[in-house]
């Protein structure tokens, strides 16, 4: 009589876990490069202040990351629109 086969393949072994672990390190990292990038683009003062506390909230799970990227987005719109219009250069 043969072995029982396992119902979903066979336990995750080495490979498996480096390509879960890299995707649950590379996803906060990249999207806090993002973040930081972004807000540093914007002119946010606190542009790291914002990269930490989105990496460090999608590490407590990814829906609180997801939310804390979605607060920056409202953070970044709201100072865009409060912002006093630019001059326009080059209109004569």
């Amino acid at each position: 009589m043969a072995p029982p086969t396992p119902l979903f393949g066979a336990l995750p072994g080495g490979p498996e876990l480096l390509i879960i672990f890299l995707i649950f390190l590379l996803i906060p990292v990249g999207v806090g490069g993002f973040v930081y990038s972004d807000a540093k683009r914007h002119g946010f003062d606190y542009a790291p202040a914002w990269a930490l506390g989105v990496v460090a909230l999608f590490f407590a799970g990814f829906f609180p990351g997801l939310l804390a990227l979605a607060a920056y987005f409202y953070v970044r719109e709201k100072r865009a629109r409060d912002a006093p219009p630019r001059p326009d250069v080059g209109s004569g």
